[in-house]
């Protein structure tokens, strides 16, 4: 015999799956419902902090709104006061004339000074301790200038170049170590010299302020010695009126310092005679060429001898000892 269920039984049964999938929406809904919770509670913790931080921001401009106010108009006035300082310096440097490249260094000097000076007023005046500070840059000042030593040398030196002006640009200058040229450019750091066979040479100019440097075109007039020798039995006071007829058909003698002819030792196989002429700065090297090669031409044609050393070499062969 078989038995089927009732049909209320299996309506029952219908209900309670239904209910129990109820039951799983419900439990569902209810976790979503705890996981918004959390995230609103998130959101206002973090709307909490957020506020937090902006009172505490709005307390502190408050309480340094004063110092913040002192500061900017400290700033604001000692700007306008750096401007004016550099202009007084500016129109102070015009007047004395100095050269561009020092007055420029000056007005540099002076502008980023000033500006110092005005950050660390600013700073002290926020409330910040600035002893540590001017400690620190003075301790980076003074390990910079350890490390740059021969810079701030060669520096020191442009400066005093640029403001005693031993010499400028354009000058033919002898450096006493060898170096000589026309001076092209005065730097900060090194002088440039352009030689006579056209080299570049860069000196420092520490080494030019500590030496003793020779300006040759400093004056208008330079004047030329022109040493000869001549053999013991020439009539000296010939010679003198050949080496001024010499200097007489150039031009470049100065007529102002008329041309002089004098001894100036007795060697042991010369005379030593001088011309000796006074010209323009300018035409110092024509002359001492054109003037000396006429002073050879000149002796050649009046058979006036040049003595110069020379040497006899006498052979003996053994024979003629014996003899």
């Amino acid at each position: 015999m078989h038995f089927f269920p009732a049909a209320s039984t299996v309506a029952d049964l219908a209900e309670t799956a239904e209910t129990t999938a109820d039951l799983a929406e419900t439990a569902e809904a209810v976790t979503d419902l705890a996981e918004t919770a959390e995230a609103v509670t998130d959101l206002a913790e973090t709307a909490e902090a957020s506020i937090d931080y902006l009172q505490k921001l709005i307390e502190f401009l408050v309480d340094k709104a004063q110092l913040l106010v002192g500061a900017l108009i400290i700033l604001i006035v000692g700007l306008y006061i750096c401007k004016f300082i550099r202009k007084v310096v500016r129109n102070s440097l015009e007047k004395t004339r100095l050269d561009a490249s020092v007055a420029g260094f000056i007005n540099s000097l002076t502008k980023y000074g000033l500006w110092a000076l005005l950050a660390v007023i600013v700073i002290n005046k926020l409330g910040v301790d600035t002893t540590s500070i001017i400690a620190l840059l003075t301790s980076a000042s003074l390990a910079v200038g350890l490390a740059l030593q021969g810079c701030l040398s060669n520096l020191a030196g442009g400066i005093l170049l640029l403001i005693m002006k031993p010499f400028v640009v354009g000058d033919y200058i002898n450096d006493g170590c060898g170096h000589e040229g026309t001076v092209t450019a005065i730097e900060i750091i090194y002088t440039r010299l352009l030689t006579a066979d056209n080299q570049s040479i860069c000196i420092p100019n520490g080494k030019l302020a500590d030496s003793s440097v020779t300006n040759l075109t400093h004056q208008t007039s330079r004047r030329i010695d022109f040493e000869v020798g001549i053999d013991y039995g020439e009539n000296i006071d010939y010679v003198r009126s050949v080496l001024l007829e010499t200097a007489s058909k150039s031009p470049y003698p100065d007529t102002s310092n008329p041309p002089q002819v004098f001894v100036t030792s007795f060697d042991s196989s010369s005379v030593k005679i001088v011309l000796r002429i006074w010209c323009a700065t300018d035409n110092y090297w024509p002359a001492k060429f054109e003037i000396q090669e006429a002073i050879k031409k000149a002796f050649d044609e009046e058979g006036i001898t040049i003595p110069y050393e020379h040497m006899d070499v006498n052979i003996i062969h053994p024979s003629d000892e014996k003899e």
